[in-house]
């Protein structure tokens, strides 16, 4: 029988019973005199005892730790939470030739009052109209990611009269949750349970010096990735192609900017195996729209079915397929419901009567290759997703 941590009730009835038989030679509930006093003291001694075994019990396994054991066991494994982060990408400035602006310029977004700061120096040729540079946001956390196109201004006097928006590919990264850690509040750049699977896998894979699971820790150790999949031998023999994506922001796909970043830590000569090429790339997030039949429809069954097609979704990167039948079984197997019907799958606009195999795709000019792979869009599920009810 499994194991099962006594409660104070259950110790104190044990050691009463104990001087009761010991005493009076039967056991059972002691009258109130001096030996059932001195059985509540002595059962509150041991249980103070039961609950720090209990307590070392429990942190000696990844999957029950609390959050102070799991970070002991990442000093171990020497992976500690992802730190927060910044959002970051680029601007573009449009305005007269011949002006610049100058790095540690500060930029607000005037709809939220967040602040951006610019990295490098924008300056704008003469004969040309737009400069770009790179900038951060100044706090941490999502609430500082900006979509593509969005519209910024100066916080100071302006150093000349120019246009200032987000370029195609928005700022994103930024991510940062509150954590108690020894009863100090922190912020990580993931959650417990994220940072609980991360060292499940670091514990059941050994440093291989480039496997499948070396890459995805290697990638998986930035805040801003919150998914990771590794094809071996892709495009080519000796290529490793690491796609990168944040299924926590509308985007999913990252910027150049933080992909740049994370393809300079992989391909490091102090990383890297001495034969491997690995190509470090994002995706294109598909819209799926899927009609799904249940017994009942209600918003506790739609809220389930679409929380287990998010969850599925989610682990099917480029190269992989998923089919209608895998979707229904997803939605039986964990969404709350006894049975279903897939009545209609399209993907991007076609219609798909069984299965759909995510696209993944490479770019060689001369030595460079670039990658990019599909992915559902998980994060649009919630108006994607709808349903009938099963006749």
């Amino acid at each position: 029988m499994a194991f099962k941590i006594p409660t104070l009730s259950e110790v104190n009835s044990t050691v009463e019973n104990g001087f009761s038989e010991a005493f009076y030679g039967t056991s059972g509930v002691l009258r109130a005199m001096v030996l059932k006093v001195f059985s509540k003291v002595v059962a509150g001694a041991i249980y103070l005892v039961i609950l720090l075994v209990s307590a070392l019990w429990k942190n000696s396994f990844i999957s029950s730790a609390n959050v102070d054991g799991l970070v002991r066991k990442g000093d171990v494994y020497g992976m500690p939470p992802k730190p927060a982060s910044r959002a970051r990408g680029v601007v573009v400035f449009t305005g007269v030739g011949e002006t610049s602006v100058p790095a540690g310029t500060v930029l607000i977004d005037e709809m939220t009052g967040n602040e951006y700061q610019l990295l490098t120096a924008a300056t704008i040729p003469a004969g040309q109209t737009t400069a770009t540079a790179q900038v951060y946001s100044l706090g941490f956390g999502a609430s500082f990611n900006l979509p593509a196109e969005t519209v910024l201004a100066f916080r100071d006097a302006a150093p000349g009269d120019f246009e200032i928006a987000v370029n195609s590919e928005g700022l994103y990264g930024g991510s940062a949750v509150d954590v108690t850690v020894d009863g100090v509040v922190r912020q990580w750049g993931e959650s417990v349970e994220e940072y609980r699977s991360r060292l499940k896998v670091r514990a059941k894979n050994q440093p291989m010096g480039g496997s499948v699971a070396d890459y995805w820790l290697w990638a998986m150790s930035f805040s801003e990735v919150s998914a990771c999949f590794v094809v071996p031998n892709w495009p080519f023999t000796n290529n490793t192609s690491v796609y990168v994506m944040d299924f926590r922001t509308p985007s999913i796909a990252l910027n150049s900017t933080i992909v740049g970043e994370i393809s300079d830590y992989i391909t490091s000569n102090d990383r890297r195996p001495a034969t491997s090429k690995p190509l470090v790339g994002t995706v294109t997030p598909l819209t799926v729209l899927i009609t799904v039949a249940i017994p009942v429809v209600n918003d506790f069954y739609k809220d389930s079915v679409v929380s287990a097609l998010k969850s599925y979704f989610s682990m099917i990167g480029p190269g992989q397929s998923f089919s209608r039948e895998s979707i229904r079984k997803r939605i039986v197997d964990f969404g709350g419901v006894d049975n279903c019907n897939i009545v209609s799958l399209i993907v991007n606009n076609v219609y798909i009567a069984d299965d759909y195999t995510l696209d993944k795709t490479y770019t060689a000019v001369g030595d460079d290759v670039t990658i990019n792979g599909e992915v559902v869009n998980v994060y649009s599920l919630d108006s994607t997703v709808s349903f009938e009810n099963l006749t």
